[in-house]
C-alpha cells in the first residue's frame, strides 16, 4: 500500500475512534465521564511501515485532540519487528502527532536492555532520531551485557576433577545505570543511543563507574536479524570520572570504552592527569592511559599537553640490610 494511502487509513481509524468515544459518552450514566474501553491504535511512519502501536484499557478525550490512556502499552517497531515495549499506569497521547507523556513510572523493555523512570516523554520522530524517549526523574537503565566481565582480569586455571564433573555456571549480573536524566532513541535502523546526564552511576559485576555525563551506543551486526538493538559497542563518559574494577581504581576527565577493540582510553590534562591506582603495582599517571581487556596492564601515553608519564611503585619490603656503620 502506498504511504499516502496508509496515512489516510490511519486518519480514518482515528475518526472511528473519536466517533466511538462520542457514542460511549452519550450512552453512559448521567454524570459519568466514560471513555472507550480496550483501545488499539496503530501509527505509521513516512515509509508507510508500522512505526508504533498503542493499546490501552480505557481512553478518554482531552482538549486539542489529546487522549488520556489508562494502563497504556506502547510498542515501537523497526524493519525487523518490535523495538521496545513500554508500560505505565497512565499517559497522555497525541495520536496524530506521534507524541506522548506522563508522570507515573514508565517501564520499557528492549533487546538487551530495560529502563524505567518518571516524568517521561516519547516522540515518534524528532530532529535527534526516531522513537526518542526521555526520563526526567528516577531514571534507571539495566543492560544484559556484563561490562564488568568485559575488563575482567583472566588467569588460566587448569581444570581439576573428573571430565564428567558438572561445573556450576555463574549467574550473569546485569549492569545497572542511574542518572537524573536519561534519553534513548534510534539513530539509524542499526544504531541506537542512550544518553545519561547528572549524577551518573553505573554498577555491575566487578565494576563501578561514576561521572557527570555518559553516552552508550548500541550497534546491530549487519548479519544479524534477530535483534534490532544489538549490543553495546562504545561508551563515552565525561566529567569527574571514577572507574573502579577489582584491584584497581582509575580517575580521569574523559573515558572512552571501545568494546569491539577491547580497550578503555582514559584522558586527563596537564593540570589533572589521568591516574590508575593498582593494588599490586602502584599508581600510574599521564595525559592518556590505555587499559586492555583481560590484562592487568596500563599503558601510559604521552598526550598533546606533553606531560611526562609517571609510575609510583609500592614501598619496597625490608630486605634485611643493616644501616651503614653498624654491626650486628
Amino acid at each position: 500500500m502506498h504511504p499516502s494511502s496508509l496515512y489516510r487509513f490511519q486518519s480514518f481509524l482515528l475518526l472511528i475512534f473519536c466517533f466511538h468515544w462520542g457514542n460511549a459518552k452519550e450512552a453512559g450514566r448521567q454524570g459519568a465521564d466514560l471513555g472507550v474501553l480496550r483501545v488499539q491504535v496503530p501509527g505509521f511512519g513516512p515509509d508507510g511501515r508500522l512505526s508504533w502501536e498503542l493499546r490501552a484499557s480505557e481512553v478518554r478525550s482531552l482538549e486539542n485532540e489529546f487522549y488520556e490512556a489508562g494502563n497504556p502499552l506502547l510498542k515501537t517497531y523497526g524493519k525487523s519487528g518490535v523495538l521496545t515495549e513500554a508500560k505505565s499506569s497512565s499517559g497522555v497521547f497525541d495520536l496524530k502527532g506521534g507524541h506522548a507523556f506522563g508522570k507515573e513510572v514508565l517501564f520499557v523493555t528492549g533487546e538487551g536492555f530495560s529502563a524505567r523512570g518518571k516524568n517521561w516523554k516519547w516522540w515518534q520522530k524528532s530532529s535527534k532520531g526516531n522513537h526518542r524517549m526521555i526520563f526526567e526523574q528516577g531514571g534507571e537503565l539495566s543492560f544484559d551485557m556484563e561490562l564488568g566481565d568485559f575488563l575482567l582480569f583472566r588467569d588460566f586455571v587448569e581444570p581439576t576433577g573428573c571430565p564428567d564433573e558438572s561445573v556450576e555456571i555463574a549467574k550473569k549480573v546485569p549492569t545497572v545505570a542511574q542518572a537524573d536524566f536519561i534519553e534513548l532513541m534510534a539513530v539509524t535502523e542499526k544504531s541506537h543511543r542512550f544518553l545519561l546526564e547528572g549524577n551518573v552511576s553505573v554498577a555491575g559485576n566487578e565494576l563501578r563507574l561514576s561521572c557527570d555525563k555518559m553516552e552508550v551506543k548500541f550497534e546491530k551486526d549487519s548479519n544479524s536479524s534477530t535483534s534490532d538493538f544489538g549490543e553495546i559497542s562504545f561508551i563515552t563518559a565525561v566529567g569527574k570520572i571514577e572507574f573502579a574494577q577489582k584491584g584497581r581504581v582509575s580517575y580521569c576527565d574523559v573515558l572512552r570504552m571501545d568494546v569491539a577493540k577491547g580497550e578503555v582510553l582514559l584522558e586527563g590534562s596537564e593540570e589533572s592527569p589521568a591516574q590508575v591506582v593498582d593494588e599490586e603495582w602502584g599508581k600510574a599517571s599521564g595525559d592518556r592511559i590505555v587499559l586492555e581487556k583481560g590484562k592487568r596492564r596500563a599503558r601510559v601515553l604521552r598526550g598533546k599537553a606533553g606531560g611526562r608519564p609517571s609510575l609510583v611503585l609500592p614501598a619496597l619490603p625490608d630486605l634485611g640490610f643493616e644501616p651503614k656503620g653498624e654491626t650486628p
